[in-house]
């Protein structure tokens, strides 16, 4: 965006216009095409909301469920999104409907309460949580991220960053706070309350694609500290101790989740999930949890992967 641009939209949203306040928040919040300024970008919304703009409302939603700026709370994030769908946002009515179950109202409990554990291997640590989330829950997973795929990427070994391998060739897409969703928190806690690990301990959930041929070859979630590079990583955000993955879809051949040196082999059902430990109960890496993702022979796979640390994020 250039300086004059953003200007303009000050100047409009000063005048009163709801939509250019709205606009100029989301922005700063999110450095889109302008320096990033979170606090400004929170203070515009809310300002918008309090005018009755639906967006605003349903953005001040997001940021109460992921306590951008503000407390986290979940019950008012829900609120928020009521309010939004009231004021005639109808990305909000459909995000309600989504998360009442068919019930008349939503129930936050409901929603972050992980069904019944089945523990797969005491060595290495690896549990199953079947009807993890519903097939509503699956598919708005995916097209919230569908649009935005990119080719996935391995951690660097060498130097800081990531980089493309020919052991990986899959695509995925970050969950970020442009595509996120009231939706995405409740899970984060879900999540949670499975893995007993704190939402603070995540990282930046992404989904995964799959398309017949794809794969990743064996490879270790945990992050060895066999560099100065993945020393310094390990250092800064603490180790990848836990993954959680969630299987949007079932309809394709192959594909499954090998763990080699465990005999282990686990294609879960639509909805069902895999929570694997990357280390052992002295938080060292656990070489056992080496897997793969195998690829498909016919059809397309999609995944929602969650890693957690051993520090907050």
């Amino acid at each position: 965006m250039l300086p004059e641009t953003l200007f303009h939209l000050r100047a409009r949203a000063s005048s009163g216009d709801l939509d250019a306040l709205a606009t100029l928040g989301r922005k700063l919040l999110l450095g889109d095409g302008v320096p990033a300024a979170p606090q400004d970008g929170v203070a515009c919304l809310m300002q918008a909301a309090s005018r009755g703009h639906a967006e605003a409302t349903a953005q001040l939603a997001l940021i109460t469920a992921f306590g951008v700026m503000r407390p986290r709370n979940l019950a008012d994030a829900i609120t928020c999104l009521r309010r939004a769908a009231a004021l005639g946002w109808a990305p909000a009515r459909q995000e309600l409907q989504l998360l009442a179950r068919g019930a008349s109202d939503v129930s936050v409990a409901a929603l972050t309460a992980p069904p019944p554990v089945r523990v797969v291997s005491e060595s290495p640590r690896i549990r199953v949580f079947e009807r993890f989330a519903t097939a509503a829950e699956c598919d708005w997973l995916i097209e919230r991220g569908r649009d935005h795929l990119k080719r996935a990427l391995v951690y660097r070994r060498d130097a800081e960053g990531h980089h493309e391998t020919s052991a990986r060739t899959n695509t995925e897409a970050d969950f970020t706070f442009g595509n996120a969703s009231v939706l995405l928190a409740l899970l984060r806690d879900r999540i949670a309350a499975a893995a007993g690990l704190a939402t603070d301990h995540f990282e930046v959930a992404k989904l995964l694609h799959y398309e017949p041929g794809e794969e990743f070859k064996p490879h270790g979630d945990f992050q060895e500290t066999s560099t100065p590079a993945l020393a310094r990583e390990v250092e800064r955000r603490g180790q990848r101790v836990a993954t959680f993955l969630l299987y949007l879809n079932d309809d394709y051949e192959g594909g499954e989740t090998d763990f080699p040196r465990a005999g282990l082999r686990h294609k879960g059902a639509r909805g069902d999930a895999l929570l694997f430990f990357n280390v052992d109960a002295a938080g060292r890496p656990d070489f056992n949890t080496i897997h793969a993702g195998q690829p498909t022979t016919r059809g397309e796979k999609w995944l929602f992967s969650q890693w957690i640390r051993g520090k907050p994020v």
